[in-house]
């Protein structure tokens, strides 16, 4: 399981707190931090509402060098979602390990091929998008170059509602297109990350903020790290008691059959020549030489010796007539 921190633009611009997030991050067992590399012009039109919001997380090129290095120094990944074309060379040249598409530019063409063209992982968020869309965007980044592909499952509501999760999606994604599948989440908590874990997410990402309760961005839906670091360890045992297929191979539980299944038992003494009924017969544990799957043969076999009450039935005491 690969766990990205999304501290997307929650560090409002200010560089000291993106620092921190990232070592927050770490303490807290993410494998990566993600961010956003774009001008506010590549998202949206100077007359949004939102432009200036957007203008806030806008990043230099020393901004990316200095948190790839905080990102090194703590030894987890340093990730980014480029918005422009330029993004992507610059990403490249300060040396992301990968990139990720967001949701928004998934059926973008011109972006995917020029991301696809250096030859490195992606994980491609899905959100909005059809089926045919999914493929499509997979061959376009197959047919340039890219290798490795992660689709990630995302729901482009901000948050959603439980009901529009629909993470039965992952599974069908793995059969369909025979990739690893991953989570983007933008639900409140972690409740979503860890279900999208157990229905075979490999990769799971979510928002990350140190405190829910600042103003804009996305810190309301974000996780914060207790919450980071309570869905690592809850993923992180759920993988431990997922254990593997093989198990039914060798269960670890086998060597207790004889102790926990049923064996023949006499209900009363009975004497040598007597002919076995039902009533004669009790099945308990522990297992003995006979089940209850051998009651048939049992019944109107003749004993050869004299039997005690409480004891098992062995093949020497039955008649073989």
């Amino acid at each position: 399981m690969y766990l990205i921190a999304e501290v997307g633009f929650n560090h409002n611009g200010n560089m000291g707190l993106a620092k921190e997030m990232i070592q927050a991050a770490a303490d807290a067992g993410a494998d990566a931090v993600k961010f956003q590399t774009f001008s506010a012009k590549d998202i949206a039109l100077p007359s949004s509402p939102h432009y200036a919001l957007i203008e806030k997380g806008e990043m230099s090129v020393k901004d990316h060098e200095m948190l790839r290095r905080e990102a090194d120094d703590q030894k987890i990944d340093f990730l980014s979602t480029p918005f422009g074309l330029d993004a992507v060379d610059m990403l490249d040249t300060i040396g992301v390990s990968a990139f990720k598409i967001a949701s928004m530019d998934c059926t973008n063409s011109l972006l995917l091929k020029k991301i696809a063209t250096k030859g490195k992982p992606v994980y491609l968020s899905t959100g909005m998008a059809t089926l045919e869309e999914i493929i499509s965007s997979v061959n376009l980044l197959k047919n340039n170059n890219c290798k490795e592909i992660c689709v990630l499952h995302c729901i482009s509501n901000y948050p959603p509602d439980a009901g529009d999760l629909h993470l039965n999606i992952i599974p069908f994604l793995k059969e369909k297109l025979n990739l690893p599948i991953g989570y983007s989440d933008h639900f409140p908590g972690i409740e979503a990350c860890f279900a999208a874990a157990v229905l075979g997410a490999e990769v799971i990402e979510t928002h990350f903020t140190l405190d829910k309760t600042i103003p804009g961005g996305d810190h309301s839906h974000s996780a914060d790290p207790s919450d980071l670091m309570t869905l690592k360890a809850k993923i992180d045992r759920f993988k431990v008691m997922a254990g593997s297929e093989d198990a039914i191979f060798k269960r670890p539980d086998r060597d207790y059959a004889r102790d926990f299944r049923r064996g023949a038992y006499t209900v009363r003494p009975i004497k040598k020549g007597s002919t076995l009924k039902a009533e004669d017969i009790q099945f308990t544990r522990p297992a003995s030489d006979f089940s209850p799957n051998d009651m048939e043969y049992l019944m109107g076999k003749k004993l050869k010796k004299d039997l005690a009450a409480n004891v098992p039935l062995k093949p020497d005491a039955i008649s073989s007539d």
